[in-house]
């Protein structure tokens, strides 16, 4: 029964977790306290050896020199089966006699090891938990197989258990999610400074921190350098705009450093020694601004032509802001209709008069004016149409027996390309007059409708039309209406 209910429980309760993601960037080391900085295995899980083989030499001693399977394995030494062994021997000796152990008691000294260089893999359900790590040294065995060490931990309902071993592997190309490599690098034990490779970026040209501390990975006397336990200084650098700020190690770029890939040189001395010293490179990127032309939409008349679009690079990004002609250069790189163009001086799609009826597409390209490879491309769609033109319904009650002006312009309320409709923009036409009368008059020349002295009572309907002078064919028309029934 007892069992039965563990099962149940453990189809409800499960948690389940796979460590074996390549993480972005490279995390600070851990420091063996005999000499050596150990770099996580999580770092360079999934490489074969003979990937590895590739780049690193074998021989305990030489820096790898290169970058594997995405992994820049560069300033770090291949640690051999016996170095690994020293490594596993600082938690559990017994690893010095033989090659494979596992039991109980090694639950013990393999945990904190898994706290040190952290787990390759691990799972955790209701009533059991395992943890491992493992990755490959630089050694072979008498037939040439490569050699992979690992350290596990478990618990069960009723055990706990351990193991470190080392043995070897058939297939130098296999490529374990859960396999990485032991790297180390020197952490000068004896006293002698060791300075590390950095590499940093800065997002775009405004500049920024492009490396928080170039001693964050170096070492003195076996221990993290700082300012306070060696001297800081610049050795040479490839730009003027990184800045090796020798207070807190950080290396700086000025804003207005064009994107490109730049070299720093610095050193580290023992403090009262200073001719013992170690130097590295600080390799900087500097990201060009992101760069983002975005489409655009406008309209414009075949009779009279125009700018469509002001400016298409009102909406468009260079970094955080919009660009403009002082820092990106334009390009027309297609039109769906020759007279719809790019003035490439201030960003406007113009319309030449004449232009067919349709819709054209006008594809533009950005390109950043200090960095040209940097370029982004957008389309303005524009549509060539008749101008809006709109007459709009009057109604006048007036007097029949006075006369004089019923309205002053039928126009007032009329419209044209969106603003009031004017006679330097339409014409006026009289298309009919219901019933027709002598005493009622449409003047053309400004849209007034005047009334004769006893004109005859009665509602008239006055019907004309306004057509855009420089397109005739593009017309309205609306109905005043003179209401004469009053007898006012």
């Amino acid at each position: 029964m007892t069992q039965r209910r563990r099962l149940r429980m453990l189809v409800y309760v499960i948690l389940f977790m796979a460590i074996s993601a390549v993480p972005r960037e490279v995390s600070a080391g851990v420091n063996d306290n005999h000499g050596k900085e150990w770099r996580q295995l999580t770092e360079t899980v999934g490489l074969s050896w003979n990937q590895v083989a590739q780049v690193c030499p074998r021989d305990s001693v030489s820096a790898c020199t290169g970058v594997v399977g995405g992994r820049d394995l560069t300033g770090w030494v291949w640690a051999t089966d016996s170095q690994v062994i020293t490594l596993f021997s600082y938690f559990e000796p017994d690893i010095l006699t033989n090659p494979s152990i596992s039991g109980q008691q090694y639950f013990f000294t393999a945990t904190p090891f898994l706290n040190f260089l952290r787990p390759t893999f691990a799972f955790t359900i209701t009533y059991a938990s395992s943890q491992f790590t493992g990755g490959w040294t630089a050694s072979v065995d008498t037939v040439g197989s490569p050699l992979a060490a690992s350290v596990s931990a478990g618990t069960t309902p009723v055990s706990i258990g351990g193991s470190f071993s080392v043995a070897p592997r058939s297939d130098p190309n296999e490529m374990d999610s859960n396999r990485g490599v032991f790297l180390w690098r020197n952490t000068g034990l004896g006293g002698g400074p060791f300075a590390y490779n950095d590499r940093g970026f800065v997002p775009s040209p405004a500049g920024g921190i492009a490396v928080d501390s170039v001693l964050a990975n170096d070492w003195i006397a076996g221990e993290p350098a700082t300012t306070a336990n060696v001297i800081l200084s610049p050795v040479s650098s490839t730009h003027p705009g990184l800045i090796l700020d020798l207070s807190d190690g950080s290396v700086d770029v000025a804003p207005g450093t064009q994107a490109g890939s730049y070299g720093l040189v610095y050193q580290i001395c023992a403090i009262g020694s200073p001719t013992n010293c170690s130097s590295a490179a600080v390799t900087v990127t500097v990201n060009p601004y992101v760069i983002d032309a975005v489409d655009d939409v406008g309209t414009a008349s075949p009779s009279t032509g125009g700018t469509a679009v002001a400016n298409v690079l009102v909406n468009d990004k260079l970094g955080a802001l919009p660009p403009t002609t002082a820092n990106v250069t334009l390009y027309q790189q297609s039109s769906g209709n020759p007279g719809v163009t790019l003035d490439v001086s201030d960003g406007s799609v113009d319309v030449a008069q004449g232009t067919a009826l349709g819709t054209f597409a006008l594809v533009y390209r950005i390109c950043e004016t200090a960095n040209p490879p940097n370029c982004d491309q957008a389309t303005a769609t524009v549509t060539v149409k008749a101008n809006d033109i709109l007459a709009v319904n009057d109604y006048v009650k007036a007097s029949s027996k006075r006369g004089g002006i019923a309205i002053a312009s039928v126009l007032a309320n009329d419209w044209f390309a969106n603003a009031r409709a004017t006679t330097a923009k339409v014409s006026l036409s009289l298309v009919s007059l219901t019933p027709a009368v002598q005493g009622i008059t449409f003047d053309l020349s400004g849209g007034s409708v005047v009334v004769a002295p006893k004109t005859k009572s009665g509602t008239y309907q006055l019907i004309y039309k306004i057509c855009e002078i420089a397109s005739p064919a593009n017309c309205s028309q609306a109905t005043a209406t003179i209401d004469l029934s009053g007898g006012l």
